[in-house]
């Protein structure tokens, strides 16, 4: 581990102060239940931290969403699991790890939009990056940290092809981690083959 970007007790720190925005959003709205609306699968740890502190009636639902191959965004975006909620004409907020390069977030934001047609649509991260190579600079009505970390982070939803979502902590790895993480990642490989 080279820097630790945000323990775990920050995290909860910064959750219990993004729940107590929302919930002052929401009391603000006569709107009926608004969705949360996370984006899966990163950032599922950060969503179950947040809504514990929530106070208000929400209902929680998910939607899938990527633009990511291991340690970098490939410019296009997938959807592969669309949300269970009739989100038309409900207050929607839609809840990710990071907003960095803005990609994921501009076209999620856009198709949520014209698909499904809410009322209001917010946006909650939990990271925000002043990237450098940003191609859309997507602001969050709700933000957790705002860093100028350029290193690839991991822990708490951010993954490494898949791993270490379930580490407490985001941190940036050393240079021996992701040699030893590839060395884990070929060593699982062999033991299970992909099948063409």
């Amino acid at each position: 581990m080279e820097k630790i970007i945000l323990s775990n007790q920050e995290i909860v720190k910064v959750c219990e102060r993004l729940a107590n925005e929302i919930d002052e959003k929401i009391a603000q709205s006569d709107n009926g239940v608004p969705v949360l609306l996370a984006i899966m699968n990163g950032a599922l740890p950060f969503y179950y931290e947040l809504v514990k502190h929530v106070k208000s009636k929400v209902a929680l639902d998910t939607i899938k969403a990527s633009s990511y191959d291991g340690t970098g965004t490939t410019g296009v975006v997938k959807i592969s699991k669309e949300p269970d909620y009739n989100l038309e004409g409900r207050d929607v907020y839609l809840i990710e790890d990071i907003i960095d390069t803005g990609i994921t977030m501009h076209y999620l934001k856009e198709f949520v939009k014209e698909h499904y047609k809410p009322k209001n649509l917010y946006v909650c991260t939990l990271i925000k990056r002043h990237n450098k190579d940003v191609k859309f600079d997507v602001q969050a009505d709700f933000t957790g940290l705002v860093t100028d970390e350029q290193r690839y982070i991991v822990g708490f939803g951010f993954d490494y092809y898949g791993l270490f979502r379930n580490v407490p902590d985001v941190f940036v790895p050393s240079i021996q981690d992701i040699k030893e993480w590839n060395e884990l990642l070929e060593e699982d490989k062999k033991l299970h083959p992909v099948k063409k």
